[in-house]
């Protein structure tokens, strides 16, 4: 079992709570990672996919070394957490045990060639973003086409990130060009084009998003409320990728090195 080590005591503001706590995964690096509903930690590296309860007591471990590396991994959806490996166009949807729930998805076997990336959006539902056609397609848990759109951006658009709120709205970055927004269906809502964009993450009405190592927070505009855009008041100029989760904020630095500060 790993442990979290405390390496810095210190206050920060985190939104409006206050950080006191900075922890680190001391024995293996890490390159993306996110948290459940629950507060879960996911991590990658490579083949293999860590998990860890949030006071990081508890540890499984989930690899599979024929598939090649992971892609990313979405679990917003409890017990389904879906792992994608882009290499091998497969798709695995784990429980909470880190154990396999049926049959490994084949997307060549549905002639599905060039997909980038995958998310769930809904228990029953996946996205796919298909790069070389520049479409985002939802299927069944099948991978039975339900629909597809065609994303009519401005030259070619390749996205690292595809982030989805369940049964709300869908997230596209482009670390070049900006984020696009998509409704649950997606249909296309709007751009924001702000580049040189390293990571995001889509709530509901907000969109949290690193650029030039700041967190800024964009507030999407509702019936009652405009568009606005704040930065987070964290001074962490390490940070590569990061999750929020209630008042904690999970982040990689630029060693690899997975943090936790609440």
């Amino acid at each position: 079992m790993k442990q979290l080590i405390i390496i810095i005591t210190f206050t920060v503001a985190l939104g409006c709570a206050n950080a006191q706590e900075r922890l680190f995964y001391a024995d293996n690096l890490y390159e993306s990672i996110t948290t459940d509903i629950q507060g879960n930690l996911y991590l990658t590296s490579g083949t293999s996919l860590d998990f860890f309860t949030p006071d990081g007591k508890r540890h499984l471990n989930y690899s599979e070394q024929t598939w090649g590396n992971i892609t990313n991994v979405d679990a917003g959806i409890s017990p389904k957490i879906l792992v994608f490996y882009r290499e091998s166009g497969t798709i695995t949807l784990l429980n909470n045990e880190l154990s396999p729930i049926g049959k490994p998805l084949r997307l060549f076997d549905k002639s599905l060639m060039t997909i980038s990336l995958a998310a769930m959006g809904n228990p029953n539902k996946i996205m796919l973003y298909d790069e070389a056609n520049q479409d985002l397609i939802i299927t069944d848990l099948s991978l039975n086409e339900l629909s597809r759109s065609h994303i009519t951006f401005p030259g070619e658009f390749h996205p690292t990130d595809m982030q989805v709120v369940p049964e709300h709205r869908i997230a596209l970055l482009d670390t070049l060009h900006g984020i696009c927004l998509f409704d649950f269906f997606g249909t296309f809502e709007r751009e924001i084009p702000i580049p040189e964009v390293k990571a995001m993450q889509l709530m509901k009405d907000q969109l949290i998003y690193l650029k030039d190592n700041k967190l800024y927070r964009y507030n999407l505009p509702t019936a009652s409320s405009p568009m606005s855009i704040d930065i987070i008041n964290i001074q962490l100029p390490d940070i590569k990728q990061f999750h929020f989760f209630q008042n904690t904020l999970y982040y990689i630095d630029t060693n690899n090195i997975a943090h936790i500060m609440r």
